[in-house]
C-alpha cells in the first residue's frame, strides 16, 4: 500500500490536460476530481499581436512563460503570415519550463535558453547576462502574466514589446457543487495547482475558507507564490515543474 492509497486529490486542470498526472496518482492508489480553472480563449482583439508578427526580423529575442503562449502565438503566425515563421526560427528563443519548452520543439523550434527552474526570475537573470541593453524582444503572453520579466528586462535596458497571445477565462465548473460539498465535508486531501491563474481562478469560485480546510500542492515556486498572495498556506511544491515531480513530493508528503 502507498501513501496515497484511498487519498482524494482536487485536480484543478481539465482531464485531457491532467492525464499524465492523475494516472501518476490513480496507479498509487489515489482517487481524483478534475476542477477545471481555466479556459483559454482568444484575446479580444489580435492587433498588437499582428502588428508583432509582421515586424518580427526586428527583435533580438521572443520570450515564452506559457505553453498556451507558444501554441496559440504559433498559431496565429501561420493564420496569418506563414512565411514568418522562418523568421522566428531566426530569433533567439526563450522558455520558462519543460511544458513550454516541449510546445516549442512540437512546433518545429528549439528554444536558447532553459532556466533550471521554471521561473521568469531566472530567464531575466540569464537574458541580463546576454546583455540585453538596447535590444527589442518580444513577449507573448495572457491577459493575466505576471510582470516580472518585462519589468527586469526594462531595467536592463531592454525594450519589451508585451502582447496578448490569449486570455484565460472562468470556464463552465462541471463539478463545483461536488467539490464545494467535498471540500465542507473534508473529503477532500489535497488540491492541486498548475499555474498562477489556476490559483486565482479556484479561489474565485471556492473561497480562502474552503480551501484553507485541504492540503495545497503547487507545481512550482511561482505557483505557490500565487498562494501565498491569495491567502493560503503551500503544504506541498515540486521542486521541478512536472507532473511526475508533483505526485512525487504529494507521495512524500503523505507518507510523513
Amino acid at each position: 500500500m502507498t501513501a496515497l492509497q484511498n487519498k482524494f486529490f482536487l485536480v484543478t486542470r481539465t482531464e485531457e490536460q491532467s492525464a499524465t498526472f492523475r494516472s501518476l496518482l490513480e496507479s498509487r492508489g489515489a482517487k481524483t476530481m478534475c476542477l477545471p480553472a481555466i479556459q483559454i480563449v482568444d484575446p479580444d482583439s489580435w492587433e498588437d499581436c499582428d502588428s508583432a508578427i509582421w515586424k518580427l526580423a526586428e527583435y533580438f529575442a521572443v520570450c515564452f512563460t506559457s505553453k498556451n503562449a507558444v501554441e496559440k502565438f504559433i498559431s496565429r503566425i501561420r493564420s496569418i503570415r506563414p512565411n514568418a515563421l522562418h523568421t522566428l526560427s531566426d530569433c533567439k528563443l526563450f522558455a520558462v519550463g519543460e511544458k513550454t519548452k516541449a510546445a516549442l520543439y512540437a512546433n518545429g523550434f528549439s528554444s536558447a535558453f532553459v532556466p533550471q527552474h521554471a521561473s521568469a526570475r531566472e530567464l531575466a537573470a540569464a537574458l541580463h547576462e546576454l546583455g540585453v541593453k538596447g535590444q527589442h524582444i518580444l513577449f507573448p503572453k495572457s491577459n493575466i502574466a505576471r510582470i516580472e520579466l518585462p519589468e527586469q528586462l526594462r531595467a536592463a535596458g531592454a525594450t519589451i514589446d508585451e502582447v496578448i497571445a490569449y486570455k484565460t477565462v472562468l470556464p463552465d465548473p462541471v463539478h463545483l457543487d461536488t467539490a464545494r460539498q467535498m471540500l465542507q465535508e473534508k473529503r477532500i486531501d489535497a488540491a492541486t495547482f498548475f499555474s498562477p491563474s489556476s490559483v486565482v481562478n479556484v479561489v474565485e469560485m471556492l473561497g480562502t475558507d474552503l480551501l484553507a480546510q485541504t492540503v495545497i500542492a503547487a507545481i512550482g515556486a511561482t505557483t505557490a507564490e500565487a498562494v501565498t498572495q491569495a491567502g493560503l498556506h503551500t503544504n506541498v511544491v515540486a521542486p521541478q515543474a512536472t507532473s511526475e515531480s508533483l505526485a512525487s513530493e504529494l507521495e512524500r508528503y503523505f507518507s510523513h
